[in-house]
């Protein structure tokens, strides 16, 4: 064996617990389902709070950011390039290590160049999306949470080009299913259809009646919420019981950072009815754990 591929090998056995698949991590939680389920509860609640100024940018900078916010609570190496070779096989491998960087920074200008998708038809949108979209898959930066930094940064991208994109749950199949033919067949229509089925423009009445629904939530107490039959409501007060949930494991002595955090995640809960959204879906459309097989081996 290389002594290149020795370093790699001994690289890719730190990120995790001896002898398993476990992924080493700030809370040194060493059962798979335990860490599956930190992992949601983390990443809904950073979500839920919505991304930093950092990771709202067109370049290759603010998409690290957006990992480093998901995962932060976890990882050491949140926002940072994996350091080995892996890949869905050893016939079909990310970018190498060394080249991560500047591949990415060439998907980003180009992304730039593309006046950041905006003023584009839905159909055109789409098809622009999947293809940076591919090309980020093919080049896999980080360890973990490829796909979902991808498809938060997609939502983003749709906002600034006059779209709201809301992939669902239930897509999650279909999602890996394109990533695999872009990856594998080179074939963007699959992301493509994707995508355009998942995008809509914003409507003046619906906005209007958003407004009138996220003033409704905000004066709600909890109880009133989840007993008022609405989904939304039930919703978002169940994902503010998982915020209080987190910020008590995490914030044990700050009484006024546990409140300030609650009191964000509720204007941000709100902000998504303005929209039009269903609460039900914020969280979870983003947060699904990649297929386990992406994580790879070097």
């Amino acid at each position: 064996m290389s002594r290149r591929r020795e370093e790699e090998r001994a690289e890719h056995e730190r990120v995790f617990y001896p002898g398993t698949h476990v992924l080493v991590n700030k809370l040194d939680l060493r059962d798979a389902a335990t860490l599956d389920a930190a992992e949601r509860s983390f990443t809904d609640l950073r979500i839920t709070e919505g991304l930093p100024k950092a990771a709202l940018k067109p370049s290759y900078a603010a998409f690290k950011a957006i990992h480093r916010h998901l995962f932060q609570d976890l990882y050491s190496w949140a926002g940072k390039e994996r350091a080995y070779q892996t890949g869905r096989s050893t016939v079909a491998p990310f970018a190498r290590p060394e080249f991560i960087a500047s591949e990415a920074e060439k998907v980003f200008a180009r992304f730039r160049n593309q006046a950041e998708l905006r003023d584009l038809e839905p159909d055109e949108f789409a098809a622009k999306a999947a293809e940076l979209i591919g090309d980020l898959n093919a080049i896999h930066p980080f360890i973990e949470g490829n796909g979902r930094t991808q498809r938060l940064w997609l939502a983003v991208i749709a906002e600034k080009a006059g779209y709201e994109f809301s992939v669902l749950p239930s897509d999650q199949l279909t999602w890996y299913e394109a990533s695999r033919q872009s990856f594998e067949a080179g074939d963007n229509g699959p992301m493509a259809a994707l995508i355009l089925a998942r995008i809509r423009q914003p409507d003046a009445l619906a906005t209007e009646e958003g407004e009138a629904r996220a003033q409704t939530f905000l004066n709600l107490t909890r109880d009133d919420a989840l007993a008022s039959g609405d989904q939304s409501f039930r919703a978002a007060w169940e994902t503010l019981d998982r915020v209080t949930s987190v910020a008590a494991s995490v914030l044990p002595y700050d009484e006024h950072a546990r409140k300030e955090l609650m009191e964000t995640s509720k204007r941000v809960l709100a902000d998504h009815m303005r929209a039009g959204r269903r609460i039900s879906d914020v969280t979870a459309e983003q947060a699904w754990r990649n297929d386990p097989s992406e994580v790879g081996k070097p």
